[in-house]
């Protein structure tokens, strides 16, 4: 989604966008190092500083070898951005102040400029009816069914919910394989207005992913229009949620923040900047950014 607001603002400033890599770009903006079908690597984009050395690199740093128990991301992100995007004039943007704290502990420069993701809020909006009575309806989603998207949580409110009928919960996407809930009503994976649809029928949006380096799923939850439970090590969860959910690293406290949201749902659901939570707001920082590289 970025890439796609991203072409769209640069375009309506006048400026030329493409895909490939013909001679005299002013400017590369490398999101993915990595090499694959879709795109160019880091390798590509060495071969083509050496021909074409005043082209500037706005290097996006979204991932990190903690965020699903990986190894070796760390490293290639490094060498990418040490041999591509610290020269005068190159650019590094990371997606949180987590990240970025994550990678200067590292030994990355620091006080690189921070830019937080954000989401179509034409489509994840709050919902317009009042709410329905009956228990309260939680949600989560995720593509990934990595453990560390927080199926420990999820599992034990799986068992909570075999004796206890004060809440619901909604879980959209790929659940673990390992585990098959029995008192979660689970949807397959959706996007765009399908899932903006689902999560408008809920009252609360759960996660407990952990070392997140942004994530998007909260933020379509809180543009969404509901407060955000969320784990203490989320990453750079608990910094996008910090305004207008509550955190928790226990179960126990899990269910007391759950007790503390009936009764103060109104004020929370208020403290949500949607401009904030806004792809607008992304794709204006970044153009900033860009135009001031030229």
């Amino acid at each position: 989604m970025l890439v796609k607001i991203l072409v769209d603002a640069l375009q309506k400033k006048g400026h030329t966008v493409v895909f490939d890599l013909p001679p005299g770009l002013d400017i590369i903006v490398m999101i993915d190092p990595r090499h694959d079908n879709e795109g160019y690597s880091a390798d590509h984009i060495h071969q083509y500083l050496h021909f074409h050395p005043s082209t500037r690199i706005l290097h996006r740093v979204n991932e990190c070898d903690k965020r699903k128990g990986g190894n070796g991301m760390d490293h290639l992100l490094a060498q990418a951005n040490s041999v591509l995007a610290r020269r005068p004039g190159d650019q590094t943007v990371f997606i949180s102040e987590w990240l970025r704290k994550y990678f200067e502990l590292r030994g990355w420069p620091q006080n690189s400029p921070v830019i937080y993701n954000g989401c179509d809020t034409n489509i994840f909006k709050p919902r317009k009816e009042e709410r329905q009575p009956g228990p309260l309806r939680l949600v989560t989603h995720h593509w990934s069914d990595n453990w560390l998207k927080g199926f420990d949580l999820y599992t034990e409110i799986d068992k909570y919910l075999e004796n206890h009928d004060d809440f619901e919960f909604t879980y959209v996407g790929r659940y673990c394989k390992e585990h098959q809930p029995k008192n979660t009503r689970i949807v397959a994976p959706l996007s765009g207005e399908s899932l903006g649809a689902e999560l408008r029928k809920h009252d609360v949006y759960v996660t407990a992913s952990r070392f997140e380096p942004c994530g998007m799923h909260h933020i379509e939850g809180a543009a969404s229009g509901l407060p955000v439970l969320y784990h203490v090590d989320g990453g750079g969860i608990v910094e996008g949620c910090s305004q207008h959910g509550l955190q928790f690293s226990t179960f126990d406290e899990f269910l007391e923040a759950i007790s503390f949201l009936r009764k103060n749902m109104t004020a929370i659901t208020t403290q949500i900047n949607y401009e904030k939570l806004s792809s607008n707001r992304v794709s204006e920082e970044y153009v900033a950014i860009i135009e001031s590289m030229k």
